[in-house]
């Protein structure tokens, strides 16, 4: 259910996408738009997402387990706690926006620093409501209650839409900003309803003195600098973008958005839904099934991922045209994009495990190696921006990204060996060798077919070849992992099964 929610949130971020791009091109205010993203991001993730993910849904199942209704007294001593915090830390952030994006956005115009200034002040407003959001839909992810938590980003990008269509032409360019915050509010709302039943009743609960929230802030503060490390690979990435030529950054997050999808539908949707399980079972103290269940989930996550890697690299252009590809976003910034994201996918695969992996570590309460990670990713990022491209080329950025992020997945994968022997990262590693050799096949008769049938360039062709192409790239991936005998293509053989009655 959460992948396929979560692929109509993408849907709708696509749309999101493309109505900016066909109304804004890759111009300065989209750029502005999406350097506003930075601060209001970076604190959210920082004070919220670090301390959630990896702290607060572990210690609540613990909570849990008492069966003395303490946790309903954590969640809201914690959600009072977030909520005063979030709301300082944002009013100082609205002070200092002026000096901050001097420094994210060093190479903009004083007239497009002006304009980033009350983008992010706005903005602002919206980590606060995600503060209250989130807390709710990690106790909602403990009780299953999938559907509202999947709903949540659909009303968020709905909301983004909204502010586009129907307020930038009443308020102007700030419609957008008033939009994201509009979205937030949609993402809070949808989930409140479906609270009811699993216990929670808000309390004006402050105790920084208890003894789970010290247990929460101990786990956090790990994480958060992990989550904080993260966030500001970003902000190197947009700033290094700003610095290109006009256009650079919104050509670097609008193909950071498609790459993000198969990680959003695949690494992050798997991570979310097993992650009260892989408490439990590290709780439990049962390391045979927790890693078991590693193994096994690891292998799904690269079943699906690397074939829709090399589809997307070959068919990059073509996706770009058919989504971004109107109005005001031409010719050219279509082949840049498609360019950009090919180097983006490169390292999908990785960036589609980590939030696997650190789950894993999470769910034993472990959050340094994950920050040990982090850190060792954005160092090599800078670095290789860096190395291969002393006259900062646009490529150099994603190819940077992308090298760096198979770090991480390689760090978290040995200590996660260090920590559980039994785990058989050789056996994971012949399996994924066996699916590169499928996907090299694949795109071999991928090419041998685009070389025979022709198709034409514009957006009915690349509809076609889309299509034509990627049927054809399943079937010979799902053939050749039948005869490889790769376990997770029983689900081809289960649907031939059907399909023949």
């Amino acid at each position: 259910m959460l992948a396929f929610l979560g692929l109509f949130s993408r849907v709708l971020g696509v749309l999101r996408d493309r109505i900016l791009a066909s109304h804004f091109g890759a111009s300065d205010l989209l750029d502005v738009y999406y350097v506003s993203f930075n601060i209001p991001d970076f604190i959210f993730n920082l004070l919220v997402v670090g301390a959630v993910a990896s702290a607060f849904i572990p210690v609540f199942v613990e909570y849990q387990a008492k069966k003395d209704g303490g946790e309903w007294n954590l969640a809201n001593n914690f959600l009072n706690t977030l909520i005063t915090v979030m709301t300082v830390t944002a009013g100082v952030m609205f002070i200092f926006t002026p000096g901050l994006i001097n420094i994210i956005a060093p190479g903009f115009s004083s007239e497009k620093k002006e304009l980033a200034v009350l983008f992010t002040r706005i903005m602002l407003f919206s980590p606060i409501i995600f503060s209250i959001s989130v807390v709710i839909g990690s106790i909602l992810q403990v009780f299953h209650r999938f559907l509202a938590y999947a709903l949540a980003p659909i009303m968020y990008n709905l909301g983004i839409i909204f502010g586009a269509i129907f307020f930038v032409p009443k308020f102007g360019p700030l419609g957008l900003a008033e939009g994201v915050v509009l979205g937030a509010l949609f993402h809070l709302l949808v989930q409140l309803p479906a609270l009811k039943g699993t216990g929670f009743k808000w309390k004006k609960v402050w105790n920084f003195g208890d003894s789970g929230m010290r247990k929460i802030l101990k786990l956090m503060v790990p994480r958060t600098i992990g989550v904080a490390v993260i966030q500001i690979n970003f902000i190197i990435l947009n700033a290094l973008s700003s610095r290109i030529s006009p256009g650079s950054v919104t050509v670097i997050n609008l193909a950071n958005n498609f790459q993000y999808l198969p990680i959003s539908l695949v690494g992050i949707s798997t991570a979310v839904a097993s992650f009260p399980t892989l408490s439990r079972q590290a709780l439990e103290g049962d390391k045979t099934e927790f890693t078991e269940r590693i193994s096994r989930t690891l292998r799904r996550i690269l079943f699906i991922v690397l074939p829709l890697s090399f589809l997307m690299i070959y068919l990059r252009t073509d996706l770009i045209r058919i989504v971004l590809g109107s109005g005001l976003f031409r010719s050219g910034d279509i082949e840049l994009t498609g360019n950009v994201l090919g180097f983006f996918m490169v390292g999908v695969f990785a960036q589609s495990i980590i939030p696997f992996l650190a789950r894993s570590f999470y769910a034993m309460q472990n959050t340094r190696i994950p920050v040990v990670a982090s850190i060792a990713g954005v160092a090599a990022n800078i670095f290789f921006a860096w190395y291969f491209s002393p006259s900062l080329n646009i490529f150099a950025l994603p190819m940077a990204f992308s090298l760096a992020g198979i770090l991480n997945a390689v760090i978290l994968s040995a200590f996660l060996k260090y920590n559980l022997r039994t785990l058989s990262l050789k056996e994971l590693g012949v399996y994924s060798v066996k699916l590169l050799y499928i996907c090299a096949v694949m795109i071999l008769v991928i090419i041998l077919t685009d070389i025979f049938v022709n198709f034409d360039v514009n957006f009915t062709g690349s509809l076609y070849q889309i299509i034509t192409l990627s049927l054809v790239g399943i079937l010979t991936f799902a053939v050749f992992s039948s005869i490889l005998d790769i376990k997770e293509a029983e689900i081809w053989k289960a649907w031939r099964k059907f399909v023949s009655g």
